[in-house]
């Protein structure tokens, strides 16, 4: 394979994910990126998962969440919209703790067959 072709066959691979990358919808790719480049105009409720540890690896979580429950279509993009609003609302920890555990709590009752309120 010559290095013309592999190039190719790379962008071509790559293509979707840079596409998903680009532009996030409720349903698709991770919207907070923790990107150094972009910490000026990054939310405070981003700015605060990015620096803590502790809440980066629960939106980690919380989305995995997310995209599992849309592909069972148990929630739907507006489920999704509404979490971030809460999130991007959050100017403090005891802010995103509380709406995380909220969430937490929606998919535990979706879990046992509870129809929770929405986060």
């Amino acid at each position: 394979m010559t290095f013309k072709l592999f190039l190719t066959a790379a962008a071509l691979l790559l293509a979707p994910a840079i596409a998903l990358a680009q532009s996030p919808s409720p349903s698709q790719g991770i919207d907070i990126t923790c990107d150094p480049a972009s910490r000026g105009t990054a939310s405070a409720a981003e700015r605060l998962i990015c620096d803590h540890a502790l809440l980066s690896m629960g939106y980690r979580r919380i989305f995995a969440d997310q995209q599992r429950l849309l592909r069972e279509k148990k929630i739907d993009g507006n489920d999704v919209a509404a979490f971030r609003r809460q999130r991007d609302a959050c100017t403090t920890l005891d802010c995103l703790d509380g709406v995380f555990s909220a969430w937490k709590q929606k998919t535990a009752d979706l879990k046992s067959g509870r129809n929770g309120a929405r986060p």
